[in-house]
């Protein structure tokens, strides 16, 4: 059995680098020319644009780096945004895709491709078709891009089925990435600005969600013994922004996932334990010390509209079940705010919320039930695979371990929240399916 990866083989990335090469040189000489006119232009931006030139063509000669760009921009996309419907991630998604495709291309490797690939694409064509019916055709569109990039995410991820690096790389850039965005969550918490721990663009709930389904991760670098001080760093500021962000979902989700790795994995009991104290010591001390006035407000204020918080959700999900019910193909990507004041009955002018506040419902309603079994069936078939992976010891030891953790956050997490459009089901599903493959016989590479 064949466990050479097409994209990990050394033997064959020394014969296509010089091809490569040269098919990098002339993308990024192509490239060169608009970004001198603008130089050119705004005298003032060109160091930026020529730092920006200088990435596009590092990503586009590595794919590795076009993937960490991608994993990194997750978790920041709420922090920065480069206008209201072009993020980082859907820039990082279509630069990780391109380069992906160049190296295809220009090597003659063959993509591996499986069921959840079908899964995946399948929903992303459910969200297109969809599209052309939604009544609000560009928050159909934006929300429908946003996907795809999520999808050529687990699409390129999922090749690595044998880089141990690059899985071990992509751990560290997300919890590095997590933390920053969590410094910036709790700094504006404790600075007064906000009553939420959150970041400029995001909504609270949707920050603590990726914070959650990452701190499984962060705790699997523990491994590292000198990195342990900044592993313990990084999660005592993801549990800080968790708790301060008052998402009870995301605070579901982990203690979901706690219970889970409990009771199924044994030998991990005291290392777990260990990593939650440190973390709760670590939190405890943020909430009491920096501001308790602004975390009594902010409890305050979150208290104050539980009640309703739970009769509007409760009424959401009610209308989602009737749209997807009465729409096969949903009411469109991003469309549902548009019809739940008329679902519920409420006049013009009240109060209107945006999502469902539960991702599986919320498929069903703007992409229809179909897409809502598709998601669920992918969602199903990474929580497996990554259980082989783990029997199997495939992937970084105890990698897989982790990565079947946070999908448990994710999963829970999302019966409360909406984030079927958000990075972490699509990267932990790539993650298992790569560490799942691993020592699967692979089709050989095409022929130059």
């Amino acid at each position: 059995m064949s466990t050479a990866n097409p994209l990990s083989a050394a033997a064959h990335a020394a014969e296509d680098r010089p091809r490569l090469a040269i098919v990098v040189t002339v993308a990024v000489a192509a490239l060169a020319a608009p970004v001198g006119l603008l130089g050119a232009a705004q005298p003032t931006k060109i160091l930026f644009y020529a730092a920006a030139l200088a990435v596009v063509g590092l990503c586009l000669a590595r794919v590795e780096y076009a993937v960490l760009l991608l994993v990194a921009s997750a978790p920041l996309e709420g922090a920065y945004q480069v206008s209201p419907t072009l993020t980082i991630t859907k820039i990082a998604g279509a630069l990780c895709f391109a380069s992906f495709g160049l190296y295809a291309l220009s090597t003659g490797r063959r993509i591996l491709f499986d069921r959840t690939h079908a899964l995946v694409l399948g929903i992303l064509a459910l969200a297109m078709i969809s599209t052309v019916m939604a009544e609000d055709l560009g928050a159909a569109k934006t929300t429908t891009i946003r996907y795809a990039s999520f999808v050529a995410l687990y699409v390129v991820i999922s090749q690595f089925s044998d880089n141990h690096r690059l899985l071990r790389r992509i751990a560290w850039t997300l919890s590095l990435s997590s933390g920053l965005v969590a410094l910036v969550a709790v700094n504006a918490f404790i600075s007064g600005d906000e009553t939420q721990a959150r970041v400029p663009y995001a909504d609270p709930n949707d920050t603590a969600y990726i914070l959650a389904t990452t701190i499984p991760l962060t705790l699997w670098l523990f491994r590292y013994r000198r990195a342990r001080p900044l592993v313990v760093l990084l999660l005592a500021l993801m549990s800080a922004s968790i708790v301060l962000s008052f998402s009870r979902g995301a605070l579901v989700g982990l203690a979901a996932a706690l219970v889970w790795h409990v009771l199924t994995e044994r030998r991990g009991q005291t290392f777990l334990l260990l990593g939650a104290v440190l973390v709760a010591v670590a939190t405890t001390y943020v909430l009491i010390q920096l501001n308790p006035e602004q975390v009594q407000t902010g409890f305050q204020n979150k208290r104050n509209v539980a009640s309703a918080n739970v009769d509007t959700r409760l009424d959401a999900w009610s209308a989602a079940a009737r749209l997807g019910s009465e729409h096969p193909f949903g009411v469109g990507p991003g469309n549902f705010r548009f019809h739940y004041l008329q679902e519920t009955g409420r006049p013009p002018g009240s109060w209107n919320i945006g999502v469902v506040h539960n991702a599986y419902l919320d498929v069903a309603a703007e992409v229809g039930p179909f897409a809502m079994v598709l998601f669920i069936l992918y969602l199903i078939s990474v929580f497996v695979r990554a259980g082989i992976a783990r029997g199997r010891a495939n992937g970084p030891p105890g990698l897989a371990t982790a990565v079947r953790t946070a999908l448990v956050v994710a999963c829970v997490s999302a019966c409360f929240l909406s984030e079927q459009y958000y990075a972490p089901f699509w990267l932990l599903g790539a993650l298992a399916t790569a560490m799942w493959r691993e020592g699967e016989e692979e089709p050989e590479p095409a022929e130059a």
